[in-house]
C-alpha cells in the first residue's frame, strides 16, 4: 500500500521553491512586458504552478508584482560589500554606486519599474517607494538623531524628495538623455544635492566636500576610498 504523502508545510522547500519561481517569471514578464502585457494564467504557466496556487500564495496581480519588486530589492542589499557605517552618507553613496551598476545590466526592468513609480496603482507605488527610499531613510534618521536638519525639514518627504531624484535620473538614462558612463554619477549628485539644502551647516559643509570630490572623480573612486 502506498503511503500518503504528508501536506506540505507553509514554508515547505517545495513551496519556498515554487514561490521564488514565481516571482522570478514575474519579474521576467515585467520585463519582457511590462506591467499590463500579461496575465495571471500566463504567469501560472511559465512559473508551472496551477492557477490555485498561485492565488493561494499571493493573492492577485498587484500582490505579486509587489512582492516580485520588494524580493528583488532585498534579494540584491544582503551582497552588496557595504563598508561604510549603517545610516551614513558614504553608505547612502556606496548603495548608489552598486545599484547603479546593476541598473546598466537590467535596463527593460527598470523602465517597468519606471512605469510602475508613474503609474496609476497606489499600492505598487507604495511598494516602490518604500524599497527605494530605505537606504535614504536610514540616513535621514541619522541626521535626524544627530540634530543635522534643518527645523524645518519634514523627513519623510525629503526622503521621497530624494527617491524623485533618482527616479529622474534613471528615466533620463532611459530616454538616452544621460550616458551610461555618466548615470551613477549624477545619480549621486542628485541625491546629495537635495540632501545638503536640508542640512545644517557643519553636515552641510561635509556633504558639499564630498560633492566636489565626486563632481571631480567619480563616485566609483570616491567608494573606492572608503
Amino acid at each position: 500500500m502506498t503511503k500518503p504523502q504528508e501536506p506540505e508545510g507553509y514554508a515547505s522547500p517545495a513551496m519556498l521553491e515554487r514561490r521564488k519561481r514565481i516571482l522570478a517569471e514575474t519579474r521576467a514578464l515585467v520585463s519582457e512586458k511590462g506591467i499590463e502585457g500579461w496575465s495571471l494564467a500566463e504567469l501560472a504557466a511559465r512559473a508551472g504552478v496551477s492557477r490555485q496556487t498561485f492565488y493561494y500564495a499571493f493573492g492577485g496581480k498587484e500582490d505579486v508584482i509587489a512582492a516580485a519588486i520588494l524580493d528583488y530589492f532585498e534579494e540584491y542589499e544582503r551582497v552588496i560589500p557595504y563598508r561604510a557605517a549603517p545610516g551614513s552618507i558614504d553608505r547612502l553613496i556606496e548603495r548608489i554606486v552598486a545599484i547603479g551598476h546593476r541598473n546598466l545590466t537590467i535596463r527593460n526592468y527598470v523602465a517597468a519599474l519606471i512605469t510602475i513609480y508613474y503609474g496609476r496603482s497606489p499600492e505598487l507605488w507604495r511598494t516602490m517607494h518604500d524599497v527605494s527610499s530605505r537606504p535614504h531613510q536610514a540616513t535621514i534618521d541619522a541626521l535626524t538623531a544627530a540634530r543635522q536638519l534643518q527645523p524645518w525639514v519634514d523627513p519623510a518627504a525629503l526622503a521621497e524628495m530624494m527617491v524623485g531624484q533618482t527616479i529622474l535620473i534613471a528615466n533620463a538614462w532611459l530616454q538616452g538623455r544621460i550616458a551610461d558612463a555618466a548615470m551613477i554619477d549624477r545619480m549621486a549628485l542628485a541625491v546629495l544635492t537635495e540632501l545638503a539644502g536640508s542640512a545644517r551647516e557643519e553636515t552641510r559643509a561635509r556633504i558639499e566636500t564630498t560633492i566636489r570630490r565626486i563632481a571631480a572623480g567619480g563616485a566609483d573612486a570616491y567608494i573606492a576610498a572608503i
